[in-house]
């Protein structure tokens, strides 16, 4: 059994990670912290009837915490995660892993020496929707690629949300953004690069709030982004192919109740594959399991963390913000 500590009560661990864990066997979520608010920490261990704390270095020096989750602003990923590692903690972190290369770097290099899992929270690669487009294109269903395109975006939010303050790793490149980067990565594999990138801001905010990138590979795919916090919701993929057109609109945040729709439209007509709901956070908590437990697994996911952070680096040097 793996005994498993939370460093906030944030919406996501209350909303998402409480209810996925609870149907992974293997994980007992011993203790939740929260420094900065006393209501949701009381709030969080009623509704879940786990024990609480007010200072998160409790229950990463608790000798009986075998793995930490840390669902933090991402300002505060490197700081708490560092230590975690430091006292022989597995990690399970929110994305982005950390605002930067450097960081996200030396958190690998200390994982790999300690024999740590480290897993960064992309869920939604974890989705069974995300194989069958694969499986779909691999079968040749719509042809060979020439084009991939996604967006993801959502309608501005409250003033005093951590995305829209600097000092908190706040900013749309790494919230949305980083999702698009990651699911061109998932498409274009490990020889993706960065061709061009605007990142954009709007008069009374100190952050990005929305930008544009364009991803390649070696062998010539490529794959256009939108992101941003000021825009109407977005969330979709579309694939277009020499035969058809795939595309599909909850590819970053499907609940695990919706059953996805891949659209395929071709000169004939187009047609609907419905499938099967799944939830991609339970996915990704199995997958961390699994890299506490497997070499390979661990590797890999540093692998990926690497790339990932990288892909935002090259965005970050090759724009400013505007605006």
């Amino acid at each position: 059994m793996i005994n498993l500590g939370i460093l906030g009560c944030s919406e996501i661990a209350f909303r998402r990670f409480m209810p996925a864990i609870k149907n992974i066997d293997g994980f007992f979520v011993k203790i939740v912290g929260e420094q900065y608010d006393n209501s949701k920490l009381e709030t969080f261990c009623k509704t879940y009837n786990i024990e609480g704390t007010e200072d998160f270095t409790d229950i990463i020096k608790d000798s009986d915490i075998d793995a930490i989750y840390i669902p933090q602003p991402p300002a505060l990923h490197f700081k708490w995660a560092k230590m975690a590692l430091e006292y022989n903690k597995h990690v399970l972190i929110e994305k982005p892993s950390t605002t930067n290369y450097k960081d996200s770097q030396e958190l690998v290099d200390l994982a790999q020496v300690k024999e740590l899992a480290l897993h960064e929270n992309y869920m939604f690669q974890y989705h069974s929707q995300i194989k069958e487009i694969k499986k779909i294109i691999n079968n040749g269903d719509i042809g060979d690629i020439r084009l991939i395109r996604a967006n993801f975006s959502f309608p501005r939010r409250a003033v005093n949300d951590f995305r829209y303050n600097p000092e908190l790793g706040g900013g749309a490149l790494l919230d949305a953004g980083g999702y698009t980067a990651k699911l061109a990565s998932v498409f274009l594999g490990k020889s993706i690069k960065v061709d061009a990138a605007a990142i954009n801001s709007i008069d009374g905010f100190d952050v990005d709030m929305y930008g544009a990138a364009t991803f390649s590979n070696d062998a010539g795919q490529v794959c256009q982004v939108g992101f941003g916090m000021d825009n109407c919701y977005q969330c979709n993929l579309e694939i277009m192919g020499s035969l058809a057109k795939l595309s599909t609109n909850r590819i970053f945040t499907a609940p695990p109740d919706f059953s996805p729709v891949i659209t395929i439209e071709d000169n004939n007509g187009q047609r609907e594959i419905v499938l099967e709901s799944d939830s991609h956070f339970e996915h990704s908590i199995t997958a961390f399991r699994h890299e506490i437990n497997d070499k390979n697994a661990r590797n890999n996911m540093y692998d990926e963390i690497i790339l990932q952070s990288k892909l935002i680096d090259e965005i970050k040097s090759k724009c400013k913000i505007r605006g």
